[in-house]
């Protein structure tokens, strides 16, 4: 595992979104798509991330997918670099599964934005690719 590179188990191509996008259609997105998070692009780079736990500070809401009410809703139309996070803790693509799992753990943190030697984005490792890279381990080591 610790030699695995973390660009065998992320997620190619991730969903992102646009500076000055609303934070409904950030919603939207992850609600389509199933992700918890976005990198949040500026010109071909990111410059952020937004997470759902972002968007439900910014609502007052337990879940970005429960429906909108029309009441309290005037933050949906913000842009969502009012709301992500500035500070991105990244993964390079050739660092290892163990590496990835450590900085995780360390920040307390359930996905990283894979980056490469450029620092441009190129994936997301989320902890279910994390997950299933465990579980094809251990079902490997019990065939044994």
């Amino acid at each position: 595992m610790a030699r695995t590179p973390v660009s065998e188990l992320m997620t190619t191509n991730p969903i992102t979104i646009a500076h000055r996008e609303t934070v409904g259609k950030a919603m939207e997105l992850m609600a389509r798509y199933d992700v918890r998070r976005l990198p949040v692009m500026k010109d071909g780079k990111m410059v952020g991330i937004v997470s759902d736990r972002d968007l439900r500070q910014m609502g007052g809401r337990p879940s970005v997918k429960l429906p909108r009410s029309d009441r309290d809703d005037a933050y949906l139309q913000l842009p969502v670099e009012e709301a992500m996070t500035l500070s991105v803790i990244t993964i390079r693509e050739r660092q290892s599964a163990q590496d990835a799992i450590a900085v995780m753990v360390k920040h307390k943190i359930s996905g990283l934005p894979v980056v490469d030697s450029d620092g441009a984005l190129v994936g997301m490792l989320s902890e279910q690719d994390v997950l299933k890279y465990c579980l094809s381990i251990l079902e490997r080591e019990a065939d044994r």
